[in-house]
């Protein structure tokens, strides 16, 4: 199973370069899942786990974006499917990987496995904090509901609003709150120096 885990990887460090989903979030998304299964001292299989988080967003890169429809968890489905076949990983594994990717986005139901609650609550957390108010800075003129920097506040509160109740672990909902805490400090600067996000 190493070998497709590293070929999968290659394929998404080049692929993954978009400054909001590209490798580097996948990286974070898969640290934030160990973190989470080491603080609820969850049995999980390592290799399982790095490739849903590799995998769930490759639907959203530009190579795979045209096919399998608009929904990219779909989308992210098909392609993680043909790439796990091509490289004979177990078929079980790829059930396991699949289901994750496919219940990953927050406010979907929730997948039948620990490593789908573990994709699912890192995604949603890489939404929140510092890391997460620059992607979503990031995604100023590149996402259709985030033309402008007004938007993208917008849309940043919404995500602090809305995605730490959507939290399946006790550990994900309290480095929620940490970043949660960071956003809104940035929240109040801003309200500050733009006479409440009038002078955005």
């Amino acid at each position: 199973m190493r070998v497709i885990v590293e070929e999968i990887e290659t394929l998404v460090s080049r692929a993954g370069t978009h400054p909001i989903w590209g490798y580097t979030h996948c990286l974070r998304v898969f640290e934030l899942a160990e973190e989470l299964a080491r603080a609820e001292r969850l049995d999980y299989d390592p290799e399982i786990l790095r490739l849903s988080a590799l995998l769930h967003d490759i639907g959203l890169y530009r190579a795979y974006s045209l096919r399998e429809g608009t929904d990219h968890a779909r989308r992210s489905v098909a392609v993680a499917a043909r790439l796990l076949r091509d490289g004979d990983f177990p078929p079980q594994a790829t059930r396991v990987v699949l289901d994750a990717i496919e219940h990953h986005p927050p406010g979907v139901a929730p997948g039948r496995s620990a490593v789908a609650a573990l994709l699912k609550d890192a995604v949603a957390l890489d939404y929140l904090g510092a890391v997460g108010l620059g992607r979503v800075l990031a995604m100023v003129g590149l996402e259709e509901d985030v033309q402008d920097l007004a938007a993208a506040v917008r849309h940043a509160m919404s995500l602090r609003r809305t995605l730490p109740d959507l939290l399946y672990f006790d550990a994900s909902r309290h480095l929620a709150h940490e970043r949660v805490l960071e956003m809104d400090r940035f929240f109040a600067s801003l309200e500050n120096a733009t006479n409440n996000l009038k002078l955005l």
